[in-house]
């Protein structure tokens, strides 16, 4: 009877699972950073370094999405978000010792959870999911990340600040074990099919890598999501210690502005994934979203104190929707035009250039901030990188011309 309705209800139950596993890997790689104000004091460490622990993340992320269609392939796209929440989870709980290199460590283990869950949910989706939706269904499930930011900036740093923040990664990582539990009454019905005689190795990584950058209809997704990767993450990372030392908010009011963010994030996925389904195709949008990134690079630099909370709330609601919008587009590109069961490689591929763009965006702005010790002047730096792609995307090329519909 059971398997009679999932089946039935396979499109829905399998976005479902996917999203609120994407909000729970996206939670567990920003709680650090959200809570890195309180964190800092008791470790000893300057807030603004917290970019190191953000490179270290994504580069775990980079490790493990380039493996990720060979562990598709052996265990399923259930399984493999199964690993993905416990070793999210490892990753928090050994940073719970309060040790420099324990949180390097949990950095790189959160980040390998976080860079397999996109590729296995792209797998299962690319099996449940119409051609023609693709683009609004895969936008809509890429929402779990700024929706994850959502509800981690408003719980969490008030569970840290009334409980400490031990009490807040405890918080998160009690929800990704219990999530991990509740996937294994489906992993049945959706892990179907496994090669179990498939290997894993690093030949994997030159494989999927190797794949992106040849590969003509992939090539111009993976520099485009390096790029503006660089300024999303920059932005997330350094977002809430950046109201809390320059525009003077409480840690409390920083996370709900960051979770404001965070809802455009939410609304600005769909948004352009329906845009991209039907009005403008893929290369254009791309386009218009460094221009945008720009733009947004040149306000936050004017960030101060002068800024009242209304016009800060709507300003980060505007910057959520353009720096965090673009993911699901290209990701639903990958699965319109790659074989099924080649997805979860050619997701892995592009996404290592994604998490590279990740894990160098927060490096580059800490070390522009050690040079200048100015977020204005990093925030004008890492902006302006994106106008590469946005006027990349505009010339016409064969590789390019590709990708549009």
């Amino acid at each position: 009877m059971l398997g009679a309705y999932l089946m039935g209800q396979a499109a829905t139950i399998s976005l479902m699972a996917m999203m609120v596993g994407q909000i729970a890997v996206a939670m567990a790689i920003m709680t650090v950073p959200v809570l890195a104000p309180q964190i800092s004091t008791d470790i000893g460490v300057e807030p603004s370094q917290i970019g190191l622990y953000s490179a270290f993340a994504f580069t775990g992320a980079i490790t493990f999405t380039s493996l990720s269609g060979s562990v598709i392939a052996r265990y399923g796209s259930i399984r493999t978000t199964q690993i993905a929440l416990l070793t999210g989870a490892f990753g928090l709980l050994i940073s719970l010792l309060m040790w420099v290199p324990a949180f390097i460590l949990g950095a790189f283990a959160v980040g390998m959870g976080y860079g397999v869950a996109t590729p296995a949910a792209s797998h299962l989706l690319a099996r449940t999911i119409a051609i023609h939706r693709r683009g609004l269904v895969f936008s809509i499930k890429q929402s779990g990340v700024p929706i994850g930011g959502f509800i981690l900036g408003l719980t969490i740093p008030v569970i840290a600040f009334h409980h400490g923040w031990h009490a807040g990664l405890l918080t998160v990582i009690t929800m990704l074990l219990l999530l991990a539990a509740l996937l294994q009454t489906i992993r049945n019905y959706f892990d179907t099919n496994l090669n179990k005689a498939q290997k894993i190795s690093a030949t994997e990584t030159v494989t999927a890598l190797k794949m992106a950058m040849t590969d003509a209809r992939l090539r111009p997704l993976a520099i485009a999501s390096f790029i503006y990767a660089m300024m999303q993450l920059s932005i997330f990372t350094f977002y809430v210690v950046v109201l809390v030392e320059k525009v003077n908010l409480d840690p409390v009011t920083a996370g709900t502005v960051f979770s404001i963010m965070h809802i455009g994030g939410i609304f600005g996925r769909p948004l352009l994934g329906w845009v991209s389904d039907k009005l403008l195709p893929t290369r254009p949008l791309l386009s218009l979203v460094g221009f945008a990134i720009f733009l947004c690079g040149l306000v936050l630099a004017t960030l101060d104190t002068s800024w009242s909370f209304k016009i800060l709330c709507v300003f980060s609601l505007i910057t959520g929707v353009v720096t965090a919008g673009w993911n699901g587009v290209y990701i639903s590109e990958i699965a319109r035009v790659i074989p099924t069961e080649e997805v979860g490689r050619a997701t892995g591929g592009v996404s290592a250039f994604t998490f590279l763009g990740v894990a160098i965006g927060p490096a580059m702005f800490t070390a522009i901030l050690s040079f200048t010790s100015s977020y204005s002047i990093a925030f004008l730096v890492v902006g302006t990188v994106a106008l590469g792609p946005a006027i990349l995307l505009l010339l016409p090329s064969k590789s390019q011309n590709t990708l549009v519909k």
